[in-house]
């Protein structure tokens, strides 16, 4: 298989690495350092590109390249192009978008405002209650959710993120609990869960941990993913592919949705390329012809899963023995401290 992946981003070179191991497939890259790197300077470079080099798999990863119809443009060349469409992406790339469309379908998510002025935003915090997330508005890694429990806190933020280009800002109530990304794989009408994980500051994810059972999955997709799903379908706005789901699970089981991800983000993305024994690439182009939800099971290697971020190194630690997990990361002699502090919050 000839497989193009565009984006730059530690998921597209895990992508990239995973593919490379098959010796059938040839695999190119728009990301530098990475073999068969190409560099395109616009949607026709790509276009002409694939065309050219017969490639039979484009995985979009790039949001401002999903935006600009990529997807679409590809597709109507014949050209399997694995990315959700501009329409159905909406509540990924936009949280107030999302945080909406949340609202609009009747799904659990702690309440907000959105504010597209600082004046708005500095009024709904002198009447806070504390404490408060305050967000861009797009799903920017460099500026992530901040809290705060004081006006002048707020102030400096808001401030801050108008001052640095943000159209819009999200203040939504702080909800205390454990961070939860469920994985999800749809075919535009109905979705299945493929995984879970639970995250400590986003440089600790541990894969399925043990709070999280059948009973809590199966509450999680009747009760968001499957709205979520049947409500873009009902808008004519079909979401193909990888979402996933980001809560926050209180001590009573009750859940509240955060915001959405397009695909595998950084921290987790090994669960998935290292820890299944799938041909990914065969489930893309599945997703897309519209089988997968009846043709794959999602089975994992090792029954435990853990990745550490350190520094711009993700570590990816898998074990059949739950204690062997420990033993490994100091086999490994990373810095456990962020691992110790994560272990507090996810026991209850």
């Amino acid at each position: 298989m000839r497989i193009l992946i565009l984006g730059n981003s530690y998921s597209a070179k895990s992508f990239f690495e995973l593919f490379k191991k098959n010796p059938d497939n040839i695999v190119f890259s728009n990301m530098k350092n990475l073999e068969n790197y190409v560099e395109f300077i616009n949607i026709q470079d790509i276009e002409e590109f694939s065309q050219a080099n017969e490639i039979n798999l484009v995985l979009i990863l790039d949001e401002d390249l999903i935006n600009m119809g990529l997807q679409e443009e590809l597709s109507a060349m014949n050209i399997t192009a694995f990315s959700p469409s501009i329409e159905a992406v909406s509540i990924v790339v936009s949280k107030s978008s999302a945080k909406k469309f949340m609202h609009r379908n009747k799904i659990l998510t702690p309440k907000f405002i959105v504010a597209d002025k600082p004046q708005i935003a500095l009024d709904y915090l002198r009447n806070m209650q504390a404490p408060l997330a305050i967000k861009p508005d797009n799903h920017s890694y460099i500026e992530c959710s901040q809290f705060v429990e004081t006006y002048n806190q707020g102030q400096k933020i808001i401030n801050k993120l108008f001052d640095s280009g943000n159209k819009k800002i999200i203040i939504e109530d702080y909800i205390e609990g454990k961070n939860i990304s469920v994985w999800t794989i749809s075919d535009g009408y109905s979705a299945k869960i493929i995984g879970t994980s639970v995250k400590y500051q986003n440089n600790v994810a541990l894969f399925e941990p043990d709070f999280i059972d059948e009973e809590l999955k199966d509450n999680i997709l009747r009760s968001a993913i499957l709205p979520t799903i049947t409500s873009l379908s009902a808008q004519g706005e079909e979401y193909v592919g990888i979402l996933g789901f980001d809560f926050i699970l209180t001590r009573e089981n009750k859940f509240y949705l955060l915001g959405y991800n397009g695909f595998f983000d950084d921290i987790d993305v090994d669960f998935f390329t290292k820890g299944f024994d799938i041909d990914w690439a065969n489930v893309f182009d599945s997703c897309i012809v519209g089988d997968v939800l009846s043709k794959y099971d999602f089975k994992v290697k090792d029954e435990y899963m853990m990745t550490l971020r350190q520094g711009n190194e993700i570590n990816f630690i898998s074990a059949a023995i739950k204690s062997n997990l420990k033993r490994y990361v100091k086999e490994l002699e990373l810095d456990d401290t962020e691992l110790k502090e994560a272990e507090k919050i996810w026991k209850y």
